[in-house]
């Protein structure tokens, strides 16, 4: 009886390789998903934060009545964007991991009414997808596309 028992406790090569078989096609899955599902979530965070920065700019020219400005730089693999307090550099933000922007956006400036020009800023990634960030000229919406 012992002697079965001993034989019952162990896999069989067969059980083994199908495992391993399985395991190796689960991870060439991710293998073949996950760059893809991580640019575009690279995408859409760098896309959620301009959003956030410039409705924090616009609010903060509200509250403080004044004026406040972000460019816009495009160097070969670093683009960022800049916030300024009447002139004074107070934040600088650098898009990551190929993120883009598409075309060279337009300054925004706001001033103590919180206005500034409408404009859409468009963002890219190494695949190519894009997101927008819409800054609409009347009642100064800001939104995401």
């Amino acid at each position: 009886m012992g002697d079965k028992r001993r034989k019952e406790r162990g896999f069989t090569l067969l059980e083994m390789l199908l495992v391993l078989i399985l395991l190796s096609g689960a991870g060439f899955v991710l293998l073949v998903k996950l760059p893809i599902h991580m640019e575009k979530e690279r995408l859409t965070f760098a896309t959620t934060q301009l959003l956030e920065e410039i409705r924090d700019t616009r609010q903060a020219a509200l509250a403080e009545n004044n004026w406040y400005e972000i460019k816009f730089y495009l160097q070969d693999g670093d683009h960022t964007y800049k916030i300024f307090r009447q002139g004074t550099r107070v934040k600088e933000l650098h898009l990551k991991d190929g993120i883009q922007f598409l075309g060279q956006p337009v300054n925004l400036i706001f001033n103590a009414s919180g206005r500034s020009v409408g404009t859409t800023i468009v963002l890219t990634n190494p695949s190519g997808e894009q997101r927008r960030v819409v800054v609409a000229p009347v009642g100064m919406r800001i939104r995401e596309e």
